[in-house]
């Protein structure tokens, strides 16, 4: 952890997908999500808080309709 304060534009941007985020009930049919996105979205997902560090979450992903 930093001991520097975010910057105003950073914790605008963190507000605003605070704000922004929707659960999504409704997918796109087809839709892939790269394996680059997926990564990506993987890797801030396992960054996440969660009660003494124990990360009890499992991602699954299905590939085939």
């Amino acid at each position: 952890m930093s001991d520097q304060a975010f910057s105003a534009d950073e914790r605008r941007a963190v507000y605003r997908v605070i704000s922004e985020r929707r659960d999504m009930r409704r997918f796109t049919p087809g839709g892939v999500v790269p394996d680059e996105v997926l990564a990506r979205l993987l890797q801030a997902a396992h960054a996440a808080p969660s009660v003494g560090l124990m990360q009890p979450w499992r991602f699954v992903r299905i590939t085939d309709d």
